[in-house]
């Protein structure tokens, strides 16, 4: 089970609004095997990348990203980090559950893209705020007003001063196909490694390569990522575990109940309960 934030509420007397940081810095290989799989979370991620040879994966596309950058992923979206090469990567991450904003236009802006690309003026103060928003966060009751500014300061920088940063890394024309693929046919039970195999006339060996590769993952683990995402979506939205499992693609309740539990730590009938 990879690493599930918990959020707390940003101020004592405003319980409505849950955000935290996390500040990570490690050196890090490309066959380190204690590295994250894809992350779903049920809240918003703000990446902000300090240093690392690194892109990022949100759902289906890879952004370039560099000091300074940020990257913003939905509740529910598949993302991850994709390493090029072995390096120190430095980076804040910050969740929050629910938009902060009585303004429509700002929840639009922060919402409109995935990568946001500041001046490098407005990636320092970034930087800094984030550092202040991360040390005040868990200090004493006296610094926490410090963080309050600071986490309003860095949604002011990436909503007000921030612009779109450029689209996603192509990718090769046969893996994009293989992938646009898989999204349209996720939800299906016979969507399998032996029948992309077959419709796209290579072996195993071959697709594993180009996903290991291009999005560092499995084939399988990347259906099943899928699945996941969509069948959090339907719990959330009040469907029954059963209809969540059979509708997101898995055709064994029991399997699914098994494999849900492993990824976040409850079974789906106990997510669904604290979610709503």
């Amino acid at each position: 089970m990879g690493y599930i934030p918990i959020l707390h509420p940003l101020m004592e007397n405003e319980p409505n609004i849950f955000a935290e940081i996390n500040y990570d810095k490690r050196y890090t290989t490309l066959g380190d095997i204690t590295r994250d799989g894809d992350h779903i979370h049920d809240f918003y991620e703000i990446y902000v990348n300090i240093s690392g040879d690194v892109s990022f994966l949100v759902d289906d596309q890879v952004y370039a990203v560099d000091r300074g950058d940020v990257i913003v992923s939905a509740p529910n979206e598949i993302h991850r980090c994709i390493y090029h090469s072995d390096c120190m990567h430095e980076h804040f991450c910050i969740w929050i559950k629910d938009l902060p904003f009585s303004d429509g236009g700002n929840a639009e802006r922060f919402t409109k893209n995935k990568r946001v690309v500041l001046s490098d003026e407005e990636k320092v103060l970034l930087i800094a705020q984030c550092h202040t928003f991360y040390k005040c966060r868990s200090g004493e009751v006296s610094l926490r007003y410090r963080a309050v500014q600071s986490f309003f300061g860095i949604l002011d920088l990436i909503c007000t001063h921030g612009t779109a940063g450029s689209a996603a890394e192509p990718l090769p024309a046969d893996f994009s196909e293989i992938v646009e693929y898989i999204s349209k046919r996720f939800t299906e039970p016979t969507c399998t490694v032996a029948m992309i195999c077959e419709a796209f006339y290579i072996s195993k060996s071959t697709l594993c390569r180009r996903f290991r590769r291009y999005f560092q993952t499995t084939p399988s683990d990347y259906i099943e990522s899928k699945r996941f995402s969509e069948a959090k979506k339907l719990l959330a939205s009040g469907q029954s575990v059963q209809n969540a499992c059979l509708s997101s693609g898995f055709s064994d309740c029991s399997y699914f109940i098994m494999r849900f539990r492993h990824k976040f730590g409850v079974t789906p009938y106990r997510y669904q309960k604290e979610f709503l």
